[in-house]
């Protein structure tokens, strides 16, 4: 049985009111031996709501039917929302709803349908009243079990397509040709345990002619990032070599009072409360830190105390310098003091024991991050603890690969013979991981050589948590990352490709080892591409791996990749074909209350390391359409935080 999720878009559904009707109708038209409904929700009419949660489901179902949303009205999104979502858009199905609507009614062409893929699943977007939705699903509920088994396919789909009668022959030798699918032009081997990548040992005659990969949403690759990312480690260190960052991974409890004695609270004099205004005696003088204040002040006497300093048993206030004067000196030493001030009371300028911290008390939760600004360290010190249970920050190693660049670190600068670029990947993704408190380890550039990139990478894997590589992921002839991880280290491409411009041949990848699983962040070549994708797949996976996801309140998307909604201040042409993400400069505008956005220039392309220059956020943009090709001046897009914002 297939798994269903039905999504019904309505505010005031979702506020409580209305009553939804259309889902429980499809929910109806569904019921049977072909689909089983594990997803019903509701949401308003919010494009970032919708797709957020079609994104969600379309890992677990093969179908979901978004009902309402689809009229003409400014309220309604569905449509835009799910443009979002689409990794592919499928026209001849909802032109298949629509024609067989209209033979029902005429009013069906006022009814903006949709359908597409988000991953291997099919959505439809269907109109909010149950007459609407349901008619439109019934034209094309005869396809949709063969749309979805296609959908769902790997390794070519002329098993569906073959007659039930004589699959197993026409399978060997019919190339089958329908509506729905390309020309099956895979051959017949099955791929062994090597995984989808290229052969090592084969020519390359035999590489792949189009990726293997299947291309998902950028939602879902994060999702997957994180899934397969190992738990945060502890480990117990002294305070000095709390980094910031670090995050307390076991709650801290205070081992003494803060402070341990009465603490005068300002240089001036400690006295009985009740002998009042008048002359008297100055027995000596107590400092911060003394270490003769055990004795006992008498009646008519004052000592002379400095700020934090013990105060004296047989006194209860201290009245500061500027409320008294000199009566008499010997030798430069008072003998003498006035006290002006005519309303000393008891407890006067003292901290009590405790005042300030109480032995037992818990003075920071597992979960506290520390920070720059110094305050968590600060109380970490004063607890009289010796050492700290922190989670450990993450060991990754970096390294750039190709045969034509040249290193920037180590060597010295130099004319570029023909066909070479200096490598700008390195550098940048080693500061971005220091940045983050990373322990960053650097590889150099290692050639374009599966037997180098191997070595490479499973030597730095014994002593790394993970490695960041940039370059030969794509479909070039000697691209080897894939083939390397999978035929070289035993490990699993967890995906190939995402759904995104730029950075779509991003890899991510799971390898054994025998303390832990490691993983591999393979990241385009392009300079813009690499830094893109590490934002926003990688900083999170690091994050969630230093303990950021521990005692968080919010969703984990938000505290491991921060985003606002900001006013964009440029206009900006939608690509047709993959959502993009382009560098902007996020700042917060007084005037208006609110977040904007401007990019960092018109020329984004990805090869273009400039335009990461003063970035601060990546513009979340959707899919163009026809009748959404750009985004204006003054529209709210979704904005990533990926550096400080300008305030």
């Amino acid at each position: 049985m297939t798994s269903v999720g039905i999504l019904t878009v309505s505010t005031k559904c979702s506020q409580g009111l209305a009553v939804d009707k259309s889902g429980p109708a499809l929910e109806a038209l569904l019921a049977g031996p072909v689909w089983t409904v594990r997803e019903r929700a509701v949401v308003s009419d919010s494009k970032q709501e919708i797709a957020a949660r079609v994104l969600e489901w379309s890992t677990r179902c093969g179908l979901i039917v978004v009902s309402g949303g689809t009229g003409l009205s400014g309220d309604d999104v569905t449509v835009e929302a799910l443009d979002m979502a689409f990794t592919k858009r499928l026209p001849a199905l909802a032109t298949a709803m629509v024609v067989g609507s209209l033979k029902i009614t005429k009013f069906a062409a006022l009814s903006q349908v949709c359908a597409g893929l988000c991953g291997r699943c099919v959505v439809l977007g269907v109109p909010g009243s149950t007459k609407g939705a349901v008619e439109n699903v019934q034209q094309v509920l005869d396809v949709l079990p063969h749309a979805v088994a296609t959908a769902g396919a790997s390794g070519g789909t002329r098993h569906l397509h073959a007659d039930e009668g004589a699959k197993a022959e026409k399978a060997m030798s019919e190339k089958v040709k329908c509506g729905c699918s390309r020309m099956d032009e895979q051959d017949d081997t099955a791929h062994d345990v090597q995984g989808l990548s290229n052969d090592l040992e084969a020519g390359v005659a035999r590489r792949a002619r189009k990726s293997p990969y299947p291309m998902i949403p950028a939602a879902v690759a994060l999702q997957q990032v994180l899934e397969n990312i190992g738990e945060p480690q502890v480990e117990r260190v002294p305070l000095g070599q709390i980094a910031n960052g670090q995050v307390v991974a076991e709650d801290v409890v205070a081992r003494e009072h803060v402070p341990a004695y009465r603490a005068s609270i300002m240089d001036g004099y400690a006295m009985a409360a009740a002998d009042g205004a008048g002359v008297f005696s100055v027995r000596r003088a107590m400092t911060a830190g003394a270490s003769n204040a055990d004795w006992e002040l008498q009646r008519g006497e004052i000592v002379r105390v400095a700020t934090g300093a013990p105060v004296p048993r047989g006194a209860d206030a201290v009245v500061m310098i500027e409320d008294t004067e000199l009566v008499e000196s010997v030798d430069g030493e008072e003998r003498e003091v006035r006290v002006l001030d005519t309303k000393v009371v008891q407890g006067q300028n003292i901290r009590p024991v405790g005042h300030d911290l109480r032995a037992g008390v818990v003075v920071a939760r597992a979960g506290t991050r520390v920070t720059a600004v110094g305050g968590e360290i600060g109380t970490l010190a004063i607890s009289g603890n010796s050492d700290f249970a922190v989670y450990a920050m993450p060991r990754i190693a970096v390294l750039s690969t190709g045969d034509e660049v040249v290193d920037t670190l180590s060597a010295a600068p130099s004319t570029l013979p023909l066909g070479a670029i200096r490598d700008s990947n390195r550098p940048a993704l080693l500061a971005a991981l220091r940045a983050l408190g990373c322990h960053a380890v650097d590889l150099g550039v290692v050639r374009d050589d599966p037997d180098a990139l191997a070595q490479a990478l499973d030597g730095a894997l014994e002593t790394c948590d993970g490695v960041i590589s940039t370059g030969g992921v794509s479909m070039g002839e000697r691209d080897w990352l894939k083939p390397v991880i999978e035929q070289r280290l035993n490990g699993r491409i967890v995906f190939g490709r995402i759904a995104m411009k730029p950075s779509k041949p991003t890899t991510f990848a799971v390898v054994p080892h025998s303390q832990s699983q490691r993983f591999v962040f393979a990241l385009p070549g392009n300079p813009v591409s690499a830094m893109v994708a590490f934002h926003m797949f990688v900083a999170p996976a690091l994050r969630k791996l230093a303990g950021h996801l521990i005692g968080a309140s919010m969703g984990d998307v938000q505290v491991l990749r921060p985003s606002v909604q900001a006013a964009v201040l440029d206009r900006v042409e939608l690509d047709r074909v993959r959502p993009e993400y382009v560098r902007g400069v996020l700042a917060w505008d007084k005037e208006r209350g609110a977040w904007t956005v401007g990019l960092t220039g018109q020329m984004q392309q990805s090869s273009r390391m400039a335009s990461m220059q003063a970035a601060n956020a990546l513009v979340a943009l959707p899919i163009g359409t026809d009748h959404n090709p750009q985004i204006g001046v003054g529209e709210t897009v979704t904005v990533i935080v990926i550096g400080p914002p300008q305030i």
